[in-house]
């Protein structure tokens, strides 16, 4: 079973207005809160010659009233990809696992 990790210990502040984690950023513009999400999945070769390729996706997540709710929202929707896509994607340049 794994243990608790805070929201503080899982967060960082930048500055006054974004807050970063190793899913993403959430940023304050245009008088509300945003979360960025990107993130790559894993496209399967169509030949059999082929290698496998990432293809990158981003995701902007709001508007949020406060700071807190875009990071739940952030959290969320990285935790259905993941679920969604298994091993097959990344967060970042990281694999679901080493996040």
């Amino acid at each position: 079973m794994s243990k608790h990790v805070g929201r503080k210990q899982r967060w960082t502040q930048e500055d006054a207005r974004t807050y970063s984690s190793n899913l993403g950023k959430v940023h304050y513009e245009q008088n509300a809160w945003y979360a960025l999400l990107d993130y790559k999945t894993l496209v399967q070769p169509r030949s059999p010659g082929e290698l496998p390729a990432w293809l990158t996706h981003s995701q902007r997540l709001g508007p949020f009233k406060r700071p807190r709710n875009a990071m739940v929202a952030l959290e969320r929707e990285a935790t259905f990809l993941k679920n969604h896509h298994c091993k097959e994607i990344l967060f970042g340049d990281q694999l679901w696992a080493e996040v």
